[in-house]
This record gives structure tokens, sequence and C-alpha cells, in this order.
């Protein structure tokens, strides 16, 4: 009995599949690696590359205050570079995988520190900035 190179294929295709699924990053890993590349994009000045991280309720919220998201993160954009802004994850005070998180984010310029807590959703296979804490408390951060 011999092995066709389809079924072969076939086989190999279904343990990669289970290999990324169940020996892959753990999901706490995943948002961490996730979010670190969002704070290296926005201390790059690639603020234009973070929409797609903007959940479908938060950009509902932005639109329903008269911005586009591209607008509103090329205001966050020029603020940042006018006080030389630099971004740094401090923690991660919630976690629940592949639904939640509240991440801890330091926002460092020339105006001082300040910290604030950012939700995240689990949306469209990935993490995306939220628009409220699970909890219900809105996120309302001023720029």
């Amino acid at each position: 009995m011999g092995f066709s190179k389809a079924s072969l294929w076939g086989l190999g295709l279904i343990l990669g599949t289970i290999c990324l699924h169940g020996c892959g990053p753990d999901p706490r890993s995943r948002f961490l690696s996730e979010l670190e590349g969002m704070i290296e994009k926005a201390n790059q000045g690639n603020h234009g590359e973070l929409e797609e991280i903007l959940s479908v309720p938060l950009v509902e919220k932005i639109r329903s205050e008269g911005w586009e998201p591209k607008a509103a993160l090329g205001m966050v954009a020029r603020k940042d570079r006018e006080e030389t802004a630099q971004y740094r994850l401090s923690d991660v005070p919630k976690f629940a995988a592949k639904d939640y998180a509240e991440a801890e984010v330091i926002r460092r310029s020339r105006n001082g520190e300040r910290r604030f807590t950012v939700p995240f959703l689990w949306e469209k296979g990935r993490w995306k900035a939220g628009a409220a804490y699970k909890d219900g408390r809105p996120w309302e951060e001023e720029y």
C-alpha cells in the first residue's frame, strides 16, 4: 500500500493545522505579541497602520463623534510628533482568552508620563482596540 502525493499533502495540512492551533503560542502570548506590534507602529510614527486594529464598535464611536478613523489617528500622530511621545506596555490587568483583554500603556512625552488602560476585543481572528470596557465603563481618553 502506498501513499499518493495528494494524501501525503492532506495529512501534512491536517497535522500542520492541529499543531498551529494546539502547539502554537498560548492566547496571552499572542495578545502580548500583537500588542507589542501595535506599540511599535505607534512609536515609529506609523499611526495610519493602526486603523486595522480598531474594532467595529470603536470605529462607530469615532464616526459618531464626527471623525473618520484615519483623521483621528492623524491627529494623534501629530500630537505624538509634537510632544516626542513614546509608548510602552506596563501591564495586562485583565485577560480572557479569545474574548476580552485590557492593557495598561504608558505614554511618555516632554509633558511627562501618563498611564491609561485600553480595552481590547477579539474580533475577526485578532485583537482590536475596543470602545468600552467589558463592565460597561466607557473608554474616554482625551487627546
